[in-house]
């Protein structure tokens, strides 16, 4: 359509004001989209080198459960024929493991006295009624309602 219209009328339609408007809306949005373009594709590059990387991790992950597995299975198999070749007698166990329990829990009803304190600064009341009844039940202490 343009082609039949004469010099004169193409001259002002392209020296017009909507014409220069029209043209700089375009450059302005075509920049606009390169730039975006240009964002993305770094985006993604960097994407795919954190891809890379995490997928590095995991299989380093993976050997070390491996590597961890088959210590333990290793060690297990040593520790069972060591254990039936140097079997202390039955009463030397349970002393062992009285005291360890014994230990295991004084730790623990120390920790627990240590909360209770803790509590009675906050004035969480209900808090301290709990570990209370938490550490009289370890003690095997039977709780009399008055």
């Amino acid at each position: 359509m343009s082609n039949s219209w004469s010099k004169e009328d193409r001259v002002h339609f392209e020296s017009s004001e909507v014409m220069k408007q029209l043209e700089k809306n375009l450059i302005d949005n075509y920049k606009k989209l390169e730039a975006i373009q240009n964002k993305i594709a770094s985006d993604a590059q960097e994407n795919a080198e954190k891809f890379n990387n995490l997928t590095k991790s995991i299989k380093g992950a993976e050997a070390a459960m491996v590597s961890f597995n088959q210590t333990t299975s290793a060690s297990d198999d040593g520790q069972l024929a060591s254990d039936t070749a140097d079997s202390p007698s039955d009463d030397e166990d349970r002393s062992d493991d009285d005291s360890d329990n014994l230990a295991d829990k004084e730790a623990v009803l120390e920790d627990l006295r240590k909360m209770v304190k803790i509590a009675l600064d906050e004035k969480e009341y209900d808090l301290v009624y709990k570990i209370e009844r938490t550490i009289d039940s370890i003690n095997d202490k039977e709780v009399v309602c008055e």
